[in-house]
This record gives C-alpha cells, structure tokens and sequence, in this order.
C-alpha cells in the first residue's frame, strides 16, 4: 500500500501582509511550514510526500526537511499559478503505483500525524474520498449586501479542513476535471462535482489555517501552551580585584576601596544574576547586549543594565520567578550586608526580597579566589511565561 500526500506550499499569503511567503516566517523560534511538516512526518502511514512550492525557495524547503528526522520519501513539484495548478503539479509526481492520495494545506500547522493517518484509514472502496470537517458552533446567517436573508440549519453544517484526498484513480478523475477549467473551492467539492461521496471524519478546532498576522499570533500561543511554563537558567562570573576601586555586590556598595576590576562597575553578583535570566529565556550572555567594546558601559552601573535585562526578558514573554545565588570570597564579610543586596534587587525585578536567596561562602584558600585575587559568583534563577 502505498500512501502519498501532496502538500501545497506555494501560495503568496497576500492576507498576511508580509514580502515573504509565510509559511517561511518565523513563529516560536521556527519557520510555519517546520511545525506542518514536522506533523506530517508522525504519520505512520505516509509513504511519499511532495511538496509544492515555488522554485526559488526549494532551497528553503529542503534544509527544514533536512533538519527533521524522518524515514518518508519527499519530492518537490513547482507551484502553479492557483490551487488547482499546484495541485495538479503535485499529483504528477507521485508513485504510479500509489493507492491512496491526500492533499493539505501547508499552512495548517497543527494538524496531526494520526488525523493524516486517520484520513488514510477511512478511505476505501466503500468510502472512496475523505474530508477532515469541525461542526458549526456559530449561527450561520447568509447575507446579500449587509441584509441577512436566510439562517441555514446548523446542525448538517461543517467547516472543512485538511487533508482531504480520495483513492489515487478517483482524484487523477478530478485532477483531469480541473485540467478542463473545472471549479473547485476545495479539493473535496471537486470529487463531490464528480458524484463521488466523500466521508468526513472530525477534525479540531486548533486545525485552523494560518492565513493573517492574528492567525500568527494565535498559532504561537498554541505552541507555547504545550510547553512548560518554567524555565530555568544559571550564571556565573568573576572579577579581579582592583584595589582602588569601590567595591560593589548586589547593587550595594560595599567599601570604597578594594573593588573589582571590569568595564561596568564589575558588580560581579549582578553579572551572575544576568546571564542566568537571560539563559533562562534562551538568550544569548550579558556580552552580547553590554559589550565592553562599547564606551557607553564604560563603568556603567549594573543595576540599570538588571532593569534593561527585565525589559528584555519581559519582551520575550518572560516574569521572574525566583533566584538563588552564591558569592565566593575570602574576603569580605558579606553576611551584613545581603538584606541590603535583596531588597535592591527585589525592586528592580519586581519581586519580595524572599524570592532572592544570596549566600556568601569561601574558597578554602584555594585557588585564585583562595588567593584573594578575585570574586566569583553563580546565580539560578527560574522565570515563567506571563500568560
């Protein structure tokens, strides 16, 4: 038996108000059309798969397959100048020897590998096309100008949804109508104008199609539902003593002399604190967004690159949760002053100094901090998605 499913990708997007074709446009870290494919390739039925998309971004097509791992035979077909063309391209590259064809729709990213092999299961001789559908909920009202003039029935009402797809020698009947100038809205009403039934079988509300920027904005907020909503990161870093600078750990000043060497104010705790919220939410170090090749953080205050990292994590859809952290010295003292420390950093990330653990420890002697050439700090923290 062997399964084969077209995959239209070569639509321009135009609703969704971008140059490029969206189902290249990146949404929770990946482009749109990975998420499709990467459903797709769960299908433990599917034998061959073609895409169709525009020749120009094959290449981009091609390294997103590369990077899933799948065991499927994928093929490529030129995008036509409509639907009908696309998918006329496509069936003229699968197996002669194919029993079963589905078409979908590369900007439903949600779809899964067992409604694709659901839909292959109920194709059969009895049931010779398929056509995945979710009923009505809303009233339906049919309108002429801005006048309703008619409320269907909603009960027999569905909203069709892919893949849709028959057995290979009814739609290469329907791929010959369209050759022909027939019309279709989907690729189940064409196999309906042929008198073939179709079955439909369920599919979900979150089989929507991407279509607009809310679209978008709607699918990520479904990838990121599935996720867990903590995330964890650490940070560590050190300093050098610099004896004729101030000396400055979690936002407090500790003595005038005896401070660490940096280009900021080398608050060293503060750096630690940084990197591990930034690394929480997957970003990249303090270095990046601070570099000390930059003049304007020439001995620049940690404290208010901490708030430029809470706006940046912020951005990203990210809270502080909690912190914990350790300062490695032989000297000095610390333990007066971490209140001090807990209650400035509390305030700037919007937290109860209680969610703030700092403990001070030594070396033993030991290496350079044991030496007492330096200060050294690790951090974690967890944050956690606002919605």
């Amino acid at each position: 038996m062997i399964n084969s499913l077209i995959l239209v990708a070569a639509g321009n997007g135009s609703r969704m108000q971008a140059s490029l074709n969206k189902l290249l446009l990146s949404c929770a870290g990946h482009p749109l059309i990975y998420y499709t494919l990467k459903n797709v390739f769960q299908s433990r039925l599917l034998s061959e798969l073609v895409i169709v998309t525009k020749p120009e971004e094959k290449p981009a097509f091609e390294s997103i397959v590369d990077s899933i791992p799948h065991s499927i035979r994928v093929m490529f077909a030129p995008g036509g100048s409509d639907r009908a063309g696309s998918v006329r391209n496509g069936f003229h590259m699968i197996s002669k020897k194919s029993d079963k064809v589905l078409v979908h729709d590369g900007a439903r990213p949600l779809v899964d590998g067992k409604t694709i092999d659901d839909a292959f299961t109920a194709i059969s001789r009895e049931n010779p096309a398929v056509a995945v559908g979710v009923p009505c909920i809303d009233t339906i009202k049919k309108v002429e100008g801005n006048t309703i003039v008619e409320t269907p029935e909603r009960s027999s009402l569905f909203r069709a949804q892919t893949p849709q797809g028959a057995l290979t020698g009814l739609f290469h009947r329907a791929v010959e109508f369209l050759s022909r100038g027939g019309s279709f809205t989907d690729d189940a009403s064409v196999l309906e104008q042929l008198g073939v039934p179709v079955k439909l079988i369920p599919g979900k509300e979150r089989f929507f199609k991407v279509t607009t920027p809310d679209d978008m904005d709607r699918l990520e907020q479904a990838l990121r539902k599935g996720r867990c909503p903590f995330r964890i990161g650490q940070g560590y870093d050190v300093h050098r003593f610099d004896e004729e600078r101030p000396l400055i750990l979690g936002g407090v000043r500790i003595s005038e002399k005896g401070g660490l060497l940096g280009h900021s104010d080398a608050d060293v705790l503060l750096h630690a604190i940084m990197d591990s919220l930034l690394g929480a939410c997957g970003l990249p170090d303090i270095g990046h967004y601070f570099p000390d090749t930059d003049d304007r953080f020439t001995g620049a205050d940690s404290t208010r690159l901490l708030m430029e990292v809470k706006r940046i994590i912020e951005d990203e859809g990210y809270m502080v949760g909690n912190i914990d952290s350790t300062v490695i010295a032989e000297k000095p003292k610390l333990a007066k002053y971490i209140p001090a420390m807990k209650e400035k950093i509390a305030g700037i990330l919007d937290i109860l100094p209680g969610d703030i653990g700092i403990k001070a420890t030594t070396n033993e002697k030991m290496g350079a901090i044991g030496r007492c050439e330096g200060i050294a700090a690790m951090a974690s923290s967890i944050v956690c998605r606002r919605s």
